[in-house]
């Protein structure tokens, strides 16, 4: 992983279209996949890339243990939305293709609501990953940090397939609104342990730095800018409401017009 410490919003800009932009050119050039770049803000720029999971319990859950979870989970949910989510009652996924995980349309409306979640979500919008990672910048940081990933650069992914391994899933599942409001996309990290794939930390992969594969940049940029990127995000109607859509999200984003901005 690449840190590049930034001093000013728009230097991050810069570097993330530059991004974009040589994606489409090695494209052009080579006629070989280049992923998508995906950006992830995070409040903290001392955080390691961590599921919702991983923060919640130290427990490796393999997929099948992690899809009785959600079995489990999906009564209540279907009691309380009266959405209903088709999940099969036996896990049948062959985990040695590196496929979407089983139940994957409802693993996404769960990591959305705040269930912890094997996936990381992403964006490729690099706007939307600025306004998670300066909403609420935690007082004693310096620095927020948006991530840019790209999952393949032109080649396949090569190293021991029982070694943490990150896959890339989405976006076309249809899930909760959410998804498709915050442009998400998501990875998971697998690894084989005694003959069993488990999900692992992301970090472990990246750990590896055996290929050029999974390009992964950590843009550091001073939460100082905080005023400056929410108004132009605001005036791209990049706000907790458009992104959430809850009224929770609403009262959230009136707070910032109506106090913040000091709009009175």
């Amino acid at each position: 992983m690449e840190v590049v410490e930034l001093a000013t919003f728009e230097e991050f800009e810069a570097k993330a279209l530059s991004l974009l932009e040589d994606r489409k050119k090695k494209r052009s050039e080579t006629g070989m996949y280049v992923s998508p770049v995906l950006f992830r803000g995070q409040a903290q720029g001392s955080w390691d890339l961590r599921t919702t999971l991983e923060r919640y319990s130290t427990r490796e859950y393999s997929p099948e243990d992690y899809y009785r979870v959600m079995l489990a989970a999906r009564p209540a949910v279907e009691s309380f939305t009266e959405k209903l989510w088709d999940l099969p009652s036996e896990y049948m996924r062959d985990e040695r293709i590196p496929n979407a995980p089983q139940g994957y349309d409802f693993m996404v409306y769960l990591r959305h609501h705040g269930f912890p979640s094997p996936l990381l979500d992403w964006t490729r919008s690099l706007y939307v990953a600025a306004f998670f990672a300066f909403e609420c910048p935690k007082a004693e940081e310096r620095n927020v940090a948006i991530y840019s990933l790209i999952e393949y650069y032109g080649l396949s992914k090569g190293g021991d397939a029982n070694e943490a391994t990150i896959v890339g899933v989405g976006p076309y599942v249809r899930t909760d609104r959410r998804h498709f409001r915050q442009q998400s996309e998501y990875t998971f990290c697998r690894k084989v342990l005694n003959g069993k794939h488990l999900y692992c930390s992301h970090e472990e992969a990246f750990a590896r730095n055996d290929s050029t594969q999974d390009v992964l940049t950590k843009f550091l940029v001073p939460k100082t800018e905080r005023a400056r990127v929410l108004e132009k995000l605001h005036m791209m109607n990049i706000t907790a409401y458009s992104l959430f859509g809850s009224e929770e999200s609403l009262c959230a984003s009136l707070a910032y017009n109506e106090i913040e901005r000091g709009r009175l």
